[in-house]
């Protein structure tokens, strides 16, 4: 009895330190091979590799500086804001067109976020748009944020810091005949997937809206204002 039970602790023995060793040397390996990688936490833009937004010179868009969003394709415009339903603030988000009733020269944007993420904007990083109309009224100071309403219609009257008005710039394929980069704009709103903006008329106007399909998009560029 004595040594059966001697050969069943040895047994015994043997199985935990077999699993004990089998443990390490899968640990050593997952450590090795299969490194985790944790998420960073690190906003500071020149530590990304994310490449930089470019204006129509060349240079990198900057947080704080005012540009004119611009549609190059022929016949198309900048974008602006205009009041087209009798409010009290304007809050619809067009893009002007080489016809009478819709030439012009666009509405200066600011692109803003939050001080510690850095002062450029690279490509699919979180930006708010920010209009900087002549406004004469100080109650639409405030109104002039971009968002996206129930009818999937651009607006103002958004939010900086809010993260359903959250937009994002993404690189294309296309240069315009002078050499510079053309850009797409998305909406993405947090927990959501982003959805391309593009120009389509409702009610009469050339309207900035988000589109379901990803092949359909309007190109544009960014200049200096």
């Amino acid at each position: 009895n004595t040594q059966r039970k001697m050969k069943s602790i040895n047994i015994l023995s043997f199985l935990v330190l077999s699993s004990t060793l089998s443990l390490v040397a899968f640990a050593r390996s997952f450590s090795s091979e299969n490194p985790i990688v944790l998420p960073t936490t690190c906003h500071d833009d020149d530590n990304l590799v994310l490449p930089e937004v470019y204006d129509q010179d060349g240079h990198p868009l900057r947080i704080g500086e005012r540009y004119i969003i611009n549609n190059p394709l022929i016949g198309a415009g900048a974008v602006y804001l205009d009041n087209i339903g009798n409010l009290q603030c304007p809050n619809a988000v067009l893009q002007h067109m080489s016809i009478p009733q819709f030439l012009g020269k666009g509405t200066p944007v600011m692109f803003v976020r939050k001080p510690d993420d850095g002062d450029v904007v690279r490509v699919m990083t979180v930006v708010y748009i920010k209009f900087f109309p002549k406004i004469t009224s100080l109650l639409c100071v405030n109104e002039t944020v971009w968002k996206v309403n129930d009818e999937a219609l651009v607006v103002t009257g958004g939010k900086v810091g809010n993260e359903n008005d959250i937009f994002k710039i993404m690189e294309t394929d296309l240069v315009t005949p002078e050499g510079s980069k053309e850009y797409r704009l998305l909406h993405c709103p947090a927990h959501l997937g982003c959805k391309n903006i593009d120009v389509n008329f409702k009610d009469g106007y050339p309207r900035l809206t988000i589109v379901d399909d990803d092949k359909k998009f309007t190109p544009f560029v960014f200049i200096k204002a």
